[in-house]
């Protein structure tokens, strides 16, 4: 993945953003942007665009920032509506690429730094997926910092005037960017939380704790316990219990294994645990939820 670094201060700033939305058989146009950065974040079809002579499919939920003074032009038309989002901006200050994000280091505040901000690098994915839960908050600050309009169905271009002070649209901005610099946060999150799952449910039957995860994954258990709930909205040791009481419903479907040898084939030790663990679950104690699933045939 390609990282751009933009060194700070000073900030990026924007320029203008807009809606447009593309017709099935519609392709973008080619073109050179002179001291502009492109951002495209698409909300439903797809645009297809090259950069370079590098080839992107931008799908919904999906996002591609297109650097200054390279050609970039579509090199396929949209196989649908196509509805997206942009924004224009630039920055005055210097900015790099590179292979993997550029991490600050906080350094211990001192007298001789009351007057001079370090510097500080902002780095933006090129091209990634933001998390679906975030879409509706992206699409209200694209909306809020939109002046233009474009639709090809009505084949109009409409600009409209600043409704905000110019301070609160480059605030809008600087929080869009934020959801686009943790996008690649969150994606590691979810490959960490995803592998955690993985792990669990192939081994369901064996104990694990915080510290034990943490080793294996090289994070701390904090950064574990924040990654496995962000994805799962519960903590690693509550997932485990959640995969484990969904095998159990699957084994009381089966009358000739026991609640006790049932708790044990899960991980449970103590079968008292396993039947109060099941009932607050799901309503009902292990025999229950037998019953109801796999009633007694009459004779």
């Amino acid at each position: 993945m390609l990282y751009i670094n933009f060194s700070c201060p000073p900030l990026p700033h924007l320029i203008v953003g807009g809606n447009s939305l593309f017709r099935k058989g519609d392709i973008h146009e080619r073109r050179v942007l002179n001291h502009t950065f492109d951002l495209i974040f698409v909300f439903t079809g797809a645009l297809y665009l090259e950069e370079n002579g590098q080839k992107f499919s931008v799908e919904p939920g999906q996002f591609l920032i297109l650097p200054p003074d390279t050609l970039h032009k579509g090199y396929k038309p949209c196989a649908a509506d196509t509805a997206f989002s942009w924004i224009h901006f630039y920055t005055t200050g210097s900015y790099s690429f590179s292979e993997s994000p550029i991490s600050y280091v906080s350094t211990k505040m001192n007298k001789h730094k009351y007057y001079k901000k370090d510097t500080f690098y902002i780095s933006l994915p090129q091209y990634g997926t933001i998390d679906k839960s975030f879409h509706d908050v992206l699409k209200s600050l694209m909306d809020d910092i939109s002046q233009v309009k474009i639709d090809k169905y009505q084949n109009e271009k409409l600009f409209y005037s600043s409704t905000i002070s110019q301070i609160q649209y480059q605030q809008l901005f600087l929080k869009i960017l934020t959801l686009f610099c943790d996008s690649n946060e969150r994606s590691e999150e979810k490959d960490v939380a995803a592998e955690i799952y993985d792990l669990f449910t192939l081994n369901y039957q064996q104990n694990f704790t915080l510290n034990e995860l943490a080793a294996q994954y090289a994070f701390h258990p904090a950064h574990i316990i924040r990654c496995v709930k962000n994805k799962y909205g519960i903590s690693p040791l509550q997932l485990l219990l959640s995969i484990r009481l969904n095998k159990a419903k699957q084994l009381l479907a089966d009358r000739d294994k026991s609640v006790n040898g049932i708790a044990a084939s899960v991980g449970f030790s103590d079968t008292s645990y396993f039947c109060k663990q099941f009932k607050k679950a799901t309503g009902m104690t292990p025999v229950e939820y037998r019953k109801s699933i796999a009633p007694v045939k009459s004779e």
